[in-house]
């Protein structure tokens, strides 16, 4: 998959945007859009409804050719990610739209009602070009599954019903709101975030989080180029 003409690329905030590089980028919007060499580099905000009300209006006036959206994740403790991981997503699905039933520990999810729109019925794909795979050499890189929440997993148990729910591997609170944006207007997506939490019993220490932002700096620092490379010359 080419990532072809000018592109959006996305961060929840300023601090995970920085880890794509932000060197000599021109303020469009301040503090929200700025002009780089691939294109534009947006903070989209945190959340689905932010990132939704922000993105949509650029998608109609940028007209981007595609998007990439990094930052940071929490892994599902059986996924085996760890702090400082890579992880390339294959897919997308909002995780915590449905109904909670009456037992402990029990949902259901909007893709199994019979209501359920098409768009949410299976996880939303995204595209990994060709250039990134699966490492050992710091950073580790993997290829994995996304799930997108309003409220970010804080107990074991939630963690284990979601993955076992939708057989996800990172967490995100802005994933997927991209990808269903993306999806409807056919603009390739490239999501790219490093492991700074284990999505289950809450603890987020702030040097696990400086591991993962300092993992996605090197990322980058490797591949910008062939992101870049994927446009026509």
């Amino acid at each position: 998959m080419k990532f072809l003409g000018l592109g959006l690329v996305c961060a929840a905030t300023l601090e995970e945007l920085e880890t794509f590089g932000m060197e000599g980028a021109e303020p469009v919007e301040a503090g929200k859009l700025w002009r780089i060499r691939e294109g534009y580099a947006a903070v989209t905000g945190v959340g689905i409804p932010i990132t939704l009300l922000r993105l949509i209006p650029w998608l109609e006036s940028l007209k981007p050719g595609w998007l990439l959206n990094t930052g940071i994740a929490g892994a599902y403790a059986d996924s085996r990610f760890h702090i400082g991981d890579v992880v390339a997503a294959t897919s997308e699905v909002f995780a915590d739209i449905g109904m909670e039933l009456p037992t402990e520990e029990t949902f259901l999810p909007i893709s199994k009602t019979p209501f359920a729109d098409p768009l949410l019925q299976k996880p939303l794909k995204l595209n990994v070009p060709n250039w990134i795979q699966e490492t050992e050499t710091p950073p580790r890189v993997r290829f994995g599954r996304g799930a997108t929440v309003n409220r970010c997993t804080g107990r074991s148990g939630t963690g284990h019903l979601r993955r076992d729910l939708f057989n996800v591997d990172i967490e995100s609170m802005e994933g997927a709101a991209l990808a269903i944006a993306t999806t409807v207007r056919h603009i390739p997506m490239l999501e790219v975030r490093s492991i700074s939490n284990l999505a289950s019993d809450r603890d987020m220490q702030p040097e696990n989080i400086q591991h993962a932002l300092r993992s996605l700096k090197t990322f980058w620092e490797m591949h910008r180029d062939q992101l870049s490379g994927d446009k026509p010359s």
